[in-house]
């Protein structure tokens, strides 16, 4: 009987990276978690998307929403080829800020800082 063992070999699957751009609205949102208890949120879309997603205002590490404001982010995306059990398939990184427009509609004006 013949057998073998690749030790060399990378037979892992491997965390794939991109870089997309994310759009966050100046409004929020509700969504529920874990607990199903339902609470305020971010809302996003990626480039390409018509139709914003609830994501948790930790969801972009380096980032910090301020409500109020519209993003245009430039983020690594990593698409996680064994994601853990209680964390999600994706997750973000912050790469830079491309726009923060103040978004003060109610005055019937927009700020851009």
């Amino acid at each position: 009987m013949l057998t073998s063992c690749d030790f060399l070999g990378d037979d892992e699957p491997t965390d794939k990276k991109e870089t997309v751009t994310l759009y966050v609205s100046s409004e929020t949102g509700i969504m529920s978690g874990l607990t199903a208890v339902e609470h305020e949120c971010m809302l996003v879309k990626e480039k390409g998307q018509t139709s914003w997603n609830p994501w948790e205002f930790e969801g972009i590490t380096g980032f910090t929403y301020e409500k109020g404001f519209d993003y245009e982010l430039l983020v690594t995306k990593t698409i996680h080829a064994n994601p853990p059990a209680d964390g999600g398939s994706y997750s973000y990184e912050l790469i830079r800020e491309v726009s923060k427009n103040g978004n003060v509609a109610k005055r019937g004006c927009w700020v851009n800082k």
